[in-house]
């Protein structure tokens, strides 16, 4: 009887013990299952959407000549640089604009290479490697006359350049503030973000006036009629250091000093433009920046600092400011021999803006004149660039303009005509060939790197960036 009852308490024990390796071996088993379905899905998911390994990127070695396989294979490896899956945020929380004013496509092609060995292919530019590229289209080509003035607005605020609004002789005139277009900048400061603008050029400009929110076709007062200043009209240099959008920037570095105050230090070094502007009111706003931001800094601790010459940024503890106001010549920078290099400029910038909490926006112009040179001042940029750390959260952009409005014509652009003509275009001398290849109005190049620099493609208009940026900006401003 007792032997009886342990056989089966040993069976009972036996099935229980069978019951939980059956339970153990059917959860590995499903396990092993789901796993493949999920490897089977993954893969079949690469292939419909073109996420390749890039250990599998490969070519037929043994079918091609071996005068070719060194080619291949440094083709292969920057094949597999391409088909990385980018990592990082979905969105940016900065954004690093380059606008090269003065250069196009051509001017790429004819200095990027050095010397006459041209086996490294595009080597020379950072901006080569950047994974998209957009073109954006000349509009102004299309239009007589063509509104100039008006095209760094377009650019800026994404409003089509016909239909920009047009300065008002009559300040009294003017519509309520509220519908005043805002720049990308002015957007920017509305969402939470740190903002800097740096420029090889003044700040009069026209980038400076677009990006300012400025209206007015006058850089000072000098050149604004009389019955426009009794209106109440105000100058672009004005309305950049008492406007909201210019009383906002962290960063402003660039020339321009003759435009802001009457009486400035002329040097052999740095001499005022006698064709530019020249303030005659007796106005001094650099005091009046000085002034605003000492009240502003009674309300709010804030730190901030004037400097105008290139020994004085560079010896700048520039991270320790909130804000950083550098006059750098009197007239555009390119008349100041001493003034400061662009890369010490954009360094210098970026220690303002890069705050642990905060995102940024900063605007480079570089202005490219005619009868400067164009591949010195290329590897100037390419220096600035190449030494910008790289950051996952930033989206950085370059876009090349060659600046340059030629009369337009009005039911065709003139490179579309220019196509059209090939056949009658090629059999003239080659310097009228030449001569009529660069007089085509050619469109901006846009090169973009980072977060969502894959929305930043094909053949847009002007206005794209604008919206392409508004939009960034928008999924970027900091969380409340």
């Amino acid at each position: 009887m007792v032997t009886t009852k342990r056989n089966k308490e040993f069976c009972q024990k036996v099935r229980l013990k069978s019951t939980q390796v059956f339970i153990v071996a059917g959860t590995c088993l499903i396990t092993v299952l789901v796993t493949l379905l999920c490897i089977g899905f993954m893969t079949r998911y690469e292939v419909d959407n073109e996420v390749a390994n890039v250990a599998d990127v490969d070519y037929w070695k043994d079918k091609v000549a071996s005068s070719q396989k060194i080619w291949y294979d440094k083709g292969i490896d920057e094949l597999n640089e391409a088909l990385r899956t980018p990592r990082g945020p979905i969105y940016p929380k900065n954004l690093r604009i380059f606008l090269i004013q003065g250069v196009d496509g051509r001017d790429l092609a004819a200095y990027r290479f050095s010397g006459k060995d041209l086996s490294n292919g595009n080597t020379n530019f950072v901006w080569d490697k950047f994974p998209h590229f957009a073109r954006l289209k000349n509009t102004c080509s299309q239009q007589f006359p063509c509104p100039i003035s008006s095209v760094a607005k377009s650019l800026w605020t994404g409003i089509p350049l016909d239909k920009i609004p047009e300065a008002q002789p009559d300040c009294g005139n003017l519509v309520n503030e509220t519908e005043t277009p805002f720049s990308v900048l002015r957007q920017a400061q509305l969402a939470g973000l740190l903002t800097g603008f740096v420029t090889t050029q003044r700040f009069t400009g026209s980038t400076g006036a677009a990006l300012g929110n400025t209206n007015s076709n006058y850089e000072c007062d000098e050149r604004m009629p009389l019955g426009s200043l009794k209106s109440g009209c105000q100058d672009i240099a004005r309305q950049l250091i008492t406007g909201e959008t210019g009383k906002s920037l962290n960063v402003i570095i660039g020339g321009g000093r003759q435009m802001l105050s009457s009486l400035v230090p002329k040097s052999i070094s740095d001499p005022v433009d006698e064709l530019l502007c020249e303030s005659n009111d007796g106005r001094n706003l650099l005091k009046e920046w000085r002034n605003q931001k000492l009240k502003e800094s009674k309300v709010k601790p804030i730190k901030f600092e004037l400097v105008q010459r290139a020994d004085e940024l560079e010896s700048l503890n520039a991270s320790n400011f909130d804000f950083l106001f550098g006059v750098m010549a009197n007239g555009d920078l390119s008349g100041n021999s001493n003034a400061p290099s662009l890369k010490l400029m954009v360094e210098k910038s970026l220690q303002v803006l890069k705050k642990k909490n905060q995102g940024y926006l900063l605007i480079v112009e570089q202005f490219i004149q005619s009868g400067m040179n164009k591949r010195k001042e290329l590897q100037l940029l390419n220096e600035t660039l190449t030494n910008l750390k790289r950051e996952e959260d930033t989206l950085t952009l370059v876009l090349l303009t060659n600046a340059i409005y030629p009369k337009p014509i009005l039911d065709m652009s003139e490179e579309t005509e220019t196509i059209n003509q090939l056949s009658e275009t090629f059999n003239e001398a080659e310097f009228q060939i030449q001569e009529t290849l660069y007089q085509m109005p050619s469109e901006s190049l846009l090169f973009a790197i980072g977060p969502k620099s894959s929305i930043f493609h094909g053949v847009q208009k002007e206005t794209f960036i604008a919206h392409a940026v508004s939009h960034v900006l928008s999924k970027s401003s900091p969380k409340t």
